[in-house]
């Protein structure tokens, strides 16, 4: 595994050891991320919490998991333990709010973020894969290849070597699914959502154009051949200036032929809702042209 330098990276973030001879020094002003370690109180992020659980175990350690992911800035962030791998020979690290697993990572599982080592996003994707259903692990990877950060075929060669792991099948999955032309997770869940009911693969942000080469809208998820529209409405929907903005490309959209099917929070929360909304339009669509 790869192995930063633990003491100088901490100290550059101001993180430390304490002993009973230096506990006096860092009572005002620092606190505990784990047992044996302060911080400053103004830094309570991951890094200062990853970077004292190094120091605590002696640089002996991988993040991986959510954990990694959080250090990528994944769309999906859940507070929790932090997790660490170590080496199949190492030692069980048994700590508070910390949560440890053996496993031999090769080399080219292992990379640094902010001075941190982690798993790769490759790696990370398909580690995370048991801890979320298949359209959320599509934003996740989604995401991760609209930066750049992988592409498929690095994720392809992680699934080659993880036959038998938890979590492949639904990782494979998911896989085939990415787009990276998506720009927010909930877009990328109700495309997946859509395409794992059966349905067509909507197209995602696509600029739509009137007959006479004028700019109308460009579209969250669209059937071009269909002319329908499949837009998430959110919370930043809600404002009246987004109301009015969203109002007024509906309704150019609408005066040149396109249904628009407009999703909410509760048809992702239960996807038979939003399945009936794509299928009932597509349906419409295909009665018209008979």
């Amino acid at each position: 595994m790869i192995q930063p330098d633990v003491d100088s990276v901490a100290l550059q973030d101001d993180v430390h050891i304490v002993t009973a001879a230096t506990r006096h020094r860092f009572r005002s002003g620092y606190w505990s991320p784990t047992w044996g370690t302060r911080a400053p109180d103004d830094r309570r992020d991951l890094k200062a919490r990853c970077l004292a659980l190094l120091l605590a175990i002696g640089g002996r350690g991988v993040f991986t998991g959510m954990t990694a992911l959080e250090a990528w800035d994944g769309v999906e962030v859940r507070p929790g333990p932090i997790e660490i791998t170590v080496d199949s020979g190492g030692v069980q690290v048994q700590r508070a709010d910390v949560r440890c697993r053996r496993r031999s990572l090769g080399s080219d599982d292992v990379t640094r973020v902010n001075g941190l080592p982690v798993t790769t996003p490759q790696r990370t994707f398909v580690d995370v894969a048991p801890l979320m259903d298949v359209p959320r692990l599509v934003a996740v990877g989604d995401d991760l290849l609209r930066r750049r950060l992988l592409e498929r075929a690095d994720i392809d060669e992680v699934l080659r070597r993880s036959d038998g792991q938890r979590g492949v099948r639904a990782a494979r999955r998911a896989r085939d699914l990415l787009d990276p032309r998506a720009e927010s997770p909930r877009e990328s869940i109700v495309r997946a959502i859509i395409i794992e009911a059966g349905l067509p693969a909507p197209t995602p942000q696509v600029e739509i154009f009137d007959r006479y080469g004028r700019f109308l809208a460009r579209g969250d998820l669209v059937y071009p051949d269909l002319k329908v529209v499949i837009e998430y409405d959110g919370a930043h929907h809600l404002t009246r200036q987004a109301q009015a903005h969203d109002a007024r490309r509906r309704g150019l959209l609408g005066n040149d032929g396109w249904l628009i099917v407009t999703v909410v929070p509760e048809d992702v929360r239960q996807p038979h809702l939003l399945v009936h909304k794509v299928t009932s339009a597509i349906a419409a669509r295909h009665h018209l042209s008979r």
